[in-house]
């Protein structure tokens, strides 16, 4: 593995912290079917789990005092931005992390390696964000919400 600035692992790991924050939400994933729910929580647990390593992976081959000031740095950025979800409908939070991490993916700032754990957490949401879909009206509000999140990182120095 090459090595990585501090930005870059920043940048790497914020995409999960925000999903594993979301899917702490009471309900965000919760199946509208009670039928569905035993699978669903054991899902959710699994998704958890992949979300907390994608999270790690960028800082594992740090000296700990130096892991430990960027997951500082990490927690206060991912904080920031979740207190502006307070007003926000899940539904639409979900879409603008779906659009967010669609455009890292797409212009390749994040990489999805087959059978990481950001790969299999990203194949394990992708069902519940294309739930929220109308093949004819993507959401427009949520895809604003994107940009103005990628705007706001870009001013903390991240995604350039």
């Amino acid at each position: 593995m090459s090595v990585l600035t501090d930005r870059q692992r920043i940048e790497l790991a914020l995409p999960a912290y925000l999903l594993f924050a979301l899917s702490k939400l009471p309900g965000v994933f919760a199946p509208s079917d009670p039928a569905l729910a035993e699978r669903a929580e054991a899902d959710i647990a699994a998704l958890c789990e992949d979300l907390r390593i994608a999270c790690m992976e960028p800082f594992t081959d740090l000296a700990p005092r130096k892991q430990q000031a960027l997951l500082r740095r990490l927690d206060r950025i991912g904080k920031d931005v979740i207190a502006e979800w307070a007003d926000r409908f899940s539904l639409s939070l979900v879409l603008t992390l779906w659009y967010f991490l669609k455009d890292l993916v797409d212009r390749e700032v994040l990489i999805l390696w087959q059978g990481s754990a950001m790969d299999r957490a990203v194949h394990t949401l992708l069902p519940m964000f294309e739930h929220g879909f109308e093949p004819q009206k993507p959401d427009a509000a949520a895809q604003g919400q994107a940009i103005r999140l990628l705007a706001r990182l870009r001013a903390e120095g991240l995604y350039g």
